[in-house]
């Protein structure tokens, strides 16, 4: 007797076939290219003789020599295209004077890694010369010259001012001099003088970025101050007005943030402004309006903190205008205040009849790294950071407080210097009025 045998898919639906994907018409054509450029290439039959390598041709290789040659060629005609492209799209910056300034920054780069020199001689000034640290070396403005030396003690640049009250500010590429309250200003790089401007109102303060842009505190005929942006071609962008005075200013060191403090009198009380302008784009403004308090120096902590110190109290913003944090302070007055990337340090006069002081550090966002009382010999009138590490000058005295203020130690210096400008954790120029001094950490001892 037959029976039918049953297969176990019977009745069902076989599955469908997916498919294949249409490639677009480019993308066929580019598999197209590759497959005839790099292809498989005809092998000679297994049941032929080997090669013979010593033959002075052999078809498979002329043609595997063939197609290299062509991508090569392929390539190079790829590179030019992109050469001609760069060149056409940045033409207006290929001129004679930034070539030139190219081949000088290759050649100072040079003058940066050379050993740092233990003393730094410059023309004395008629009056106190302003100093900033720039580029491994020094700025010296003086009321007549400005020179630039580097960390070896070579001049470097000189150029003729005029300022009865010399100023000055710098960034890693840039540096910028002016008379406090006087009507001129020039901009540097490390080579030459590339601006300077006669100014209608007196300049107050200034603050320049690495690409070269900066920023003026002047006045108009209308307004208390005025703030101009200026670009890096060194024309100006726009300006901004403010109907109380200015009192610091501060630009992140990409350039993308600014940040100037005023104060204005209102019933009989002050009130403080401090306006966070962004620069990318168009021009943008965040106010943060503080009543009955006086702003003092501000700085940026971060590309996106904003540090202001007050007489009561140490407020970090962030770049949108928002309050990070505010710290009171209550346990003394506070007499002078660093702010460097990622330190904020406070000295605080605890007693005006005992000389004790207090140092409060933070960080970028306002965090307490370190309080520690000190008691200087002498007042102190000078604070700055050089890394995490923090100097103090009193006197006759230099103190150095580690990254965690736990070990201070102290060195004597000539009453005479003017001004300390750390290099880093472990080095700092002392300046005086014809010379500078560096000193190292293997010169402090324990106080």
């Amino acid at each position: 007797m037959a029976t039918d045998t049953q297969r176990p898919d019977a009745g069902r639906t076989p599955p469908r076939r997916r498919r294949p994907r249409r490639m677009g018409i480019a993308a066929r054509a580019v598999q197209n290219g590759v497959r005839r450029l790099f292809g498989r290439l005809p092998l000679p039959e297994e049941d032929r003789e080997p090669i013979d390598f010593s033959a002075p041709s052999v078809p498979y290789y002329d043609d595997l020599a063939r197609r290299f040659h062509l991508a090569q060629i392929i390539l190079y005609l790829v590179l030019f295209v992109l050469v001609v492209t760069a060149v056409l799209s940045s033409r207006e910056r290929i001129t004679y004077a930034n070539l030139y300034y190219l081949v000088k920054d290759i050649n100072a780069a040079s003058h940066i890694a050379e050993d740092a020199a233990n003393r730094l001689d410059y023309p004395a000034s008629v009056t106190t010369p302003a100093f900033v640290r720039y580029r491994g070396g020094l700025v010296v403005v003086g009321s007549q010259e400005v020179t630039v030396l580097s960390g070896s003690g070579r001049q470097t640049l000189t150029a003729q001012v005029n300022y009865a009250t010399p100023a000055a500010d710098a960034s890693e590429k840039y540096f910028i001099t002016y008379g406090r309250g006087e009507n001129s200003f020039s901009v540097f790089n490390a080579f030459t003088q590339i601006h300077s401007e006669e100014t209608e109102f007196p300049v107050y303060g200034a603050a320049v970025a690495d690409d070269g842009s900066f920023i003026l505190l002047t006045r108009s005929a209308d307004y208390t101050s005025r703030v101009m942006f200026y670009d890096r071609d060194c024309s100006v962008r726009a300006s901004y007005y403010l109907t109380g005075y200015a009192l610091s200013v501060a630009v992140s060191p990409s350039g993308d943030f600014a940040a100037v403090t005023s104060v204005e009198e209102a019933d009989g009380k002050f009130r403080s402004k401090i306006n966070i302008f962004r620069m990318s784009g168009g021009i943008a403004n965040e106010t943060v309006t503080v009543e009955n308090a006086l702003a003092g120096v501000c700085g940026f902590a971060a590309a996106d903190r904003v540090a202001v110190a007050f007489p009561d109290r140490l407020t970090v913003l962030r770049t949108d205008g928002s309050v990070q944090a505010e710290i009171p302070l209550e346990d003394g007055t506070p007499t002078l205040c660093a702010i460097s990337a990622g330190r904020i340090a406070i000295l605080m006069q605890k007693s005006k009849n005992t000389g004790n002081y207090a140092v409060k550090v933070f960080d970028k966002n306002g965090k307490s790294v370190y309080n520690r009382d000190v008691a200087p010999d002498a007042e102190p009138t000078a604070i700055a950071f050089g890394g995490n590490v923090l100097y103090i000058r009193a006197g006759s005295y230099l103190y150095r407080f580690s990254g965690d203020g736990r070990a201070v130690t102290s060195t004597r210096i000539s009453r005479d210097m003017l001004a300390i400008l750390p290099d880093s954790d472990s080095s700092l120029l002392v300046c005086g009025s014809a010379f500078a001094s560096r000193y190292y950490t293997r010169d402090f001892s324990d106080s």
